[in-house]
């Protein structure tokens, strides 16, 4: 039996590879990241893709490349994440998809919207810091903050 509250793979893998790209605080291969998670390259490849393309993530080319974090892990929302793989969030007026009810009322009454806030504002109100427990300005070792360099020369300027 399925639980009763699921997300996709390609949101799964998109938190789980940027928690264990802020976790490393060095850029990764897809390879490593997927190996982590027990994930498909191909699948976890074309996840980062969308996060490339979203500007949460940068990627190398070539011998010493890879992705890394554009930005500190507690400047990055689980729900900016959410929007980059998913879109945008959308309360579902029917479990079942369906345009009319055939009843009077919903069996589940206004339980789906509640848990649509409250899912909302959870991904609002939690960064990438906090997830991989990195909460303060200078945690967050595989970010790029606006200097030259990727993120293992970040490493050494911080100290």
């Amino acid at each position: 039996m399925n639980g009763i509250f699921q997300v996709s793979e390609a949101i799964s893998l998109a938190l789980h590879g940027m928690g264990i790209l802020a976790l490393a605080g060095k850029r990764m291969r897809i390879r490593e990241m997927a190996k982590a998670v027990e994930a498909s390259e191909a699948h976890m490849a074309k996840v980062f893709q969308r996060l490339v393309r979203a500007g949460l993530v940068g990627s190398v080319r070539g011998p010493a490349g890879g992705f890394e974090l554009l930005k500190k892990p507690s400047e990055i929302s689980l729900y900016v994440v959410y929007r980059a793989i998913e879109g945008d969030l959308r309360p579902k007026s029917c479990v079942l998809g369906l345009s009319r009810c055939p009843f009077r009322e919903c069996m589940f009454g206004d339980f789906p919207n509640r848990v649509y806030e409250e899912f909302t504002d959870h991904l609002k109100s939690r960064s990438l810091g906090e997830l991989v427990g990195f909460e303060d300005e200078t945690s967050g070792r595989g970010w790029i903050d606006g200097s030259q360099g990727n993120a293992q020369d970040n490493n050494h300027r911080q100290g």
